[in-house]
């Protein structure tokens, strides 16, 4: 059997311009999980990520304390995240009665209204009740069947793999590994710590969850301050 590490990226910039790159604490998250894996002796035989950029920053601050190369990494869309900007604009086109939407509107940087913004959004998705949308569920959920699917047709026995993805992606991956409702994989995914690790085993045939949402590099008092789901 193969052993997959799947991580969601480290913090990106929530309530700047562009989301998609890590904060300076992301940094430091990802560089502290790449210490940990090399002080537990952990070694990466192929490394896979999404292709957006908090994807190739994570990896790229997780092998930097591993003596990794990046160069020969794997990236898979069907780790990218979904498209929430376009979601919550849909949304906010089909229900503009929707109060919280517009409050959170009004304050970006509130990530409490922005979650529960972010859980209504992601049910009314997952129920096909937002029209004129770039990507439905289905598709998303389809996209992210085949990232999985390429991942195990790359199973080698024994090979440790280490893949970057989303909290969406990632959350979406362990759900249908689970078989569970869609109502439960958004749960799942407002759960997601920033580089947080699900662990698998794997061949080609069959995949087996045994870890969920793992921060071993930030469960000691000094770092508990610095777990984060952004």
């Amino acid at each position: 059997m193969s052993e997959l590490f799947l991580v969601r990226h480290a913090q990106a910039s929530f309530g700047s311009s562009n989301y998609d790159q890590l904060s300076e604490l992301g940094m430091r998250q990802s560089e502290w999980l790449g210490a940990h894996f090399a002080s537990m002796r952990i070694h990466f035989d192929r490394l896979i990520c999404g292709d957006m950029e908090r994807h190739r920053q994570t990896l790229f601050g997780i092998c930097k304390n591993m003596s990794l190369s990046v160069d020969d990494r794997v990236e898979l869309c069907g780790l990218n995240e979904y498209d929430f900007s376009d979601l919550i604009a849909a949304f906010s086109d089909q229900f503009p009665e929707n109060s919280r939407l517009l409050e959170s509107q009004a304050d970006r940087s509130s990530k409490a209204k922005h979650y529960r913004l972010l859980r209504d959004v992601l049910s009314a998705w997952g129920r096909d009740e937002i029209a004129d949308v770039r990507e439905t569920w289905h598709v998303f959920s389809d996209r992210v069947l085949g990232a999985r699917k390429q991942i195990q047709a790359l199973a080698r026995a024994g090979e440790k793999v280490l893949a970057v993805g989303s909290g969406g992606s990632n959350s979406t991956f362990m759900g249908q590994v689970l078989k569970a409702p869609t109502e439960t994989i958004f749960d799942l995914n407002l759960q997601s710590k920033n580089t947080g690790i699900n662990r698998y085993f794997y061949n080609q045939t069959k995949i087996t969850l045994v870890g969920f949402n793992g921060v071993p590099h930030l469960e000691m008092p000094e770092r508990l301050k610095y777990v984060t789901y952004g």
